[in-house]
C-alpha cells in the first residue's frame, strides 16, 4: 500500500514578511515632581521642628516614599513634603497625626522634619 504524501508546497517555511510583527510598547513610568506649597517667608510661623520625628527620619523609620515627589518652595531652600493622610509618607510606626503636613530637609542621616498644620498652610497651597 502506498503512503500518501502532502503537497511539497506545504512544507515551506512561512513568509514572515507578510506577517506584521507583534510590537509590545515598553512600559515606562513617568514620575513628575510637583510643588505643593509656595512659602515666601519660609517655614517661620508655619511649621515647627520636631526632634523625635527627625531622629526617626535619620534612622529611616519615618520619611517620604519618594524623596522630593511633593515639595515646598521657600526663598532659601526646597523641602520635601508628605501629608498625614499617607500621600508620599512612609510611616511604619504610625507616628503621623491627622491634619499635619511634614516638611523634610534631607532624606539621610542629617534629616530634619518640620511639622505644620494643614489648615494654616492652605493659603500657601499651589494646586496641580
Amino acid at each position: 500500500m502506498r503512503v500518501e504524501r502532502t503537497d511539497p508546497s506545504h512544507l515551506r517555511a512561512l513568509n514572515r514578511s507578510l506577517l506584521s510583527p507583534e510590537v509590545i510598547p515598553p512600559r515606562t513610568r513617568h514620575v513628575r515632581s510637583q510643588v505643593v506649597y509656595n512659602l515666601p517667608t519660609g517655614l517661620d510661623g508655619l511649621a515647627r521642628y520636631d526632634a523625635a520625628l527627625s531622629r526617626l527620619c535619620q534612622r529611616g523609620a519615618f520619611g517620604q516614599e519618594m524623596d522630593g515627589f511633593y515639595w515646598a518652595r521657600t526663598p532659601e531652600k526646597r523641602y520635601g513634603v508628605a501629608f498625614s493622610g499617607g500621600a508620599n509618607l512612609s510611616d511604619p510606626q504610625n507616628k503621623r497625626k491627622a491634619g499635619q503636613v511634614y516638611f523634610f530637609d534631607g532624606q539621610d542621616s542629617r534629616c530634619n522634619v518640620h511639622v505644620g498644620d494643614q489648615a494654616k498652610l492652605m493659603p500657601h497651597y499651589v494646586g496641580p
